[in-house]
């Protein structure tokens, strides 16, 4: 493991250099275009062995690493895995107008498992995003002040910073039923926490600036299972093919707005709570029902080929405060390809560059937004590299990937996305006496 810190290292400076530089250009915390819709675009979730090839790994099992996509694999596990991924990504949008750039450094997963049985019982805790809404959005217009009185347009810039979106604490099971089939279960505590910071600015002095803020808060509970099965010597003596599937089920949060400004009370400026009487305060926001599937081919030891396809019932989800913007959602699939090769697992390695494992994918999205008549689908290609130590199983992951989102017809944005993830794998042998002192 004598190369993991220094490579950790060298990544880290990395995102530290990337995310100054897009704060020198006032372009962090902010992503997507389209996060700024309803509760956020979907955050998929990958495993560290998975995410060169943009797959989630639903059905692809590693020895090496924690699965936080479906609970049936921690009950494979011979090993205490520990996972932490991060992310930087660049998003250059365009329409036909204008263009921008920006940037979000942020935190994928993390995920504990722990084998009380091994490679049999395991038990898992783990954190990640649902959805994301860390957008920007500029809004400009006019309006008359008093119709028919002859006075001059009014001219309004709107400016919209959002953040924030629906995390998910989770644990779970799994357990091995027989050889080759093993099952799991998870229960997760979604926490829903959207701000959108207003600042309107008007052409005419008599009209004063405004900003106010506002806050939705609101969680829940939610329930996922999951199925992995195995079986080898398909075709020869080296190859194996696997299936895995989970089911999730939508997600009803309660939820709560909340609409506060600073104003200058009696001298001092104080915070104070705007609409409070309001009966659109509390609201519902729903998540759809997800199925995720996967089947990965060993074909030997060396090269491994998966193709996953995902569905989302969006439009079954709801977003009570903003009828309009749900009215955006529709079903969604999600469907990719990749292919991994492990020159690693030689018996004679050829040189430094066969202490790696190589990665390829790529996808496509239907999106769950249609938006004037368009669906807001994306492309993506995908890149990795993942090193596994000589001495023990812990490893490094580093994927790359560059997508294509939406278009500049019907007044919409076109995204070029890209960026990197990076993921930290532990794999250590816990609570195990030694023989010798």
């Amino acid at each position: 493991m004598k190369y993991l810190l220094p490579l950790f290292t060298v990544i880290f400076g990395f995102a530290v250099l990337e995310t100054a530089h897009a704060q020198n250009d006032d372009l962090a915390n902010s992503g997507s275009f389209y996060s700024g819709f309803g509760i956020g675009t979907p955050s998929d979730v990958q495993a560290a062995n998975s995410m060169g090839m943009g797959l989630s790994g639903v059905g692809l099992y590693s020895g090496s690493s924690a699965n936080i996509t479906n609970p049936a694999q921690w009950g494979l596990s011979a090993f205490t895995h520990g996972s932490v991924a991060v992310s930087m990504l660049n998003y250059n949008a365009s329409d036909q107008f204008d263009s921008s750039r920006k940037a979000l450094f942020a935190f994928e997963n993390f995920q504990l498992v722990l084998p009380v049985l091994r490679s049999k019982l395991g038990f898992s805790v783990g954190f990640s995003p649902v959805t994301r809404s860390d957008f920007q959005r500029i809004t400009e217009g006019s309006f008359t002040p008093i119709e028919g009185v002859g006075l001059d347009d009014v001219d309004y810039l709107t400016n919209t910073q959002g953040s924030g979106g629906i995390n998910k604490f989770e644990f779970g099971a799994g357990y091995r039923l027989f050889d080759n089939i093993s099952v799991g279960y998870s229960m997760g505590a979604y926490l829903l926490t959207q701000d959108q910071e207003v600042s309107a600015a008007f052409s005419d002095m008599t009209y004063r600036g405004i900003t106010y803020n506002r806050e939705i808060e609101g969680y829940a509970f939610g329930h996922k299972f999951g199925i992995y099965a195995r079986k080898g010597n398909i075709f020869g003596s080296e190859d194996q093919i696997s299936l895995g599937a989970t089911v999730s089920l939508p997600v009803s949060i309660d939820a709560e707005r909340s609409v506060t400004a600073f104003r200058t009370v009696n001298g001092r400026r104080t915070l104070i709570e705007l609409g409070g009487n309001q009966a659109n305060m509390d609201g519902t926001v729903k998540l759809p029902m997800e199925i995720n599937t996967g089947l990965t081919y060993n074909l030997n030891r060396y090269v491994i080929l998966s193709t996953e396809v995902l569905m989302q019932n969006w439009s079954e989800a709801e977003y009570s405060y903003s009828p309009e913007q749900q009215a955006y959602y529709k079903d969604r699939m999600k469907a990719g390809f990749g292919v991994q090769y492990h020159p690693y697992r030689t018996e004679q390695r050829g040189g430094f560059f066969s202490n790696f494992k190589y990665s390829l994918g790529s996808s496509y999205d239907t999106g769950h937004l249609n938006i004037n008549g368009e669906d807001i689908d994306t492309i993506y290609l995908n890149a990795g590299i993942g090193f596994i130590g000589r001495q023990s199983s812990s490893s490094v992951d580093l994927s790359f990937q560059y997508g294509i989102r939406g278009t500049e017809s019907s007044n919409l944005v076109k995204e070029n996305v890209w960026g990197f993830k990076l993921s930290l794998n532990l794999a250590e042998l816990m609570f195990v006496r030694p023989k010798f002192q």
